[in-house]
């Protein structure tokens, strides 16, 4: 049995503490989890059982970070793992998380990707490469991108093509010289193929023939 004989703020980290045990440095934990445990100078601890009720009260913390994290919107694991390492949990606790909420299927890249895909084409129309950029963007592998995009052809591409042009056009001076470029350029931003781009153009704005 070993006393622990301090527990110090950290100096770069104000949140975390230093526990000493006998005098040595044993574990750095967040005050959350200092005060959860009831931990206090004086009491009695085996090290080897401290260090794990410091890791199991690390782990509950972790899953209900998480909990709390896809309770807004579905998420990747690379999302939820990028989060937990920034709340300054470690890679093994981080690790166990995310394989307890794989395991019960509250972490799946594939119905992440595939609801983020429905989810953009119903609120904000947007090409293929746009979807795969933001896919790859919160960690999600390339096959599963391809997975999620499999149906998304040319034919739904242009479709939401003229569907975004027209919300724009209505919004843009029809008169203006430059109409056809700033439409293309907005188009190009929301990820569409230039192919499809040309020919939203020349259905929703034609260029003027001029007479020889």
């Amino acid at each position: 049995m070993g006393v622990i004989t301090a527990i110090e703020a950290q100096k770069k980290r104000s949140k975390r503490r230093s526990i000493f045990v006998d005098g040595e440095f044993v574990a750095g934990v967040h005050e959350d989890v200092a005060a959860a445990l009831n931990l206090s100078v004086g009491q009695s601890f085996d090290r080897d059982r401290l260090l794990e009720l410091i890791r199991a009260e690390n782990v509950r913390k972790a899953y209900d970070r998480a909990l709390r994290l896809i309770s807004y919107r579905d998420r990747s694991e690379s999302e939820v793992r990028r989060r937990l390492l920034a709340s300054d949990f470690s890679e093994e606790v981080v690790d166990e998380v995310v394989r307890k909420l794989a395991g019960v299927g509250l972490l799946n890249d594939e119905r992440f990707s595939e609801q983020w895909v429905q989810s953009r084409t119903l609120s904000r129309p947007m090409g293929r490469a746009r979807l795969a950029w933001e896919l790859r963007s919160k960690g999600v592998d390339p096959e599963t991108v391809e997975q999620a995009l499999r149906d998304f052809g040319e034919d739904t591409e242009y479709a939401l093509a003229v569907s975004a042009a027209q919300k724009k056009l209505g919004r843009m001076d029809r008169t203006d010289p430059s109409l056809r470029e700033k439409l293309a350029s907005f188009l190009g931003r929301r990820g569409f193929d230039w192919d499809v781009i040309r020919k939203v153009l020349d259905e929703l704005c034609p260029e003027e023939k001029t007479e020889g």
